[in-house]
């Protein structure tokens, strides 16, 4: 097993974006929350029941797989450097388009999409030892 594996950037910053984008929100819709919950990890693992109902056991499961991820994805995004976070948040918890977060960074269209992608790789690294939290690194395949 290789620590650091060759990892191609170009493609983790779109399997990145991919996520955040389209199951990012089904987690936060599974769980009743908010992208603002995302500033700050949620310290209880127990699951709250809303609708007064009886849950089954798969959806109990489910439940606490979404809230884990949505605890790593939390604790990664927090822990990004400010450049990394000011994008991710801008982007998916204040819901900013690009234009807007660049225009508040200062940087031009270019050099915005640069530091995006470097915030998407730097997220994937954080995420990846979070529990239950899935790797969105691609890999070089290795030549022989």
């Amino acid at each position: 097993m290789d620590l650091f594996p060759n990892i191609d950037y170009k493609k983790t910053a779109v399997n990145v974006r991919s996520y955040l984008d389209t199951k990012l929100p089904r987690l936060l819709r599974m769980v009743n929350e908010s992208p603002a919950s995302l500033k700050s990890p949620v310290i209880s693992d127990m699951p709250v029941n809303h609708d007064g109902g009886n849950h089954n056991e798969e959806k109990l499961i489910r439940y606490i797989a979404a809230k884990d991820i949505l605890n790593g994805i939390s604790l990664a995004l927090n822990n990004c450097s400010q450049t990394a976070f000011i994008i991710l948040e801008g982007k998916y918890i204040k819901e900013l388009t690009d234009w807007q977060i660049s225009q508040n960074m200062g940087y031009s269209k270019a050099r915005y999409f640069q530091l995006k992608d470097e915030a998407f790789n730097e997220f994937a690294d954080r995420l990846e030892m979070q529990k239950g939290c899935p790797d969105l690194h691609i890999y070089e395949e290795e030549l022989v």
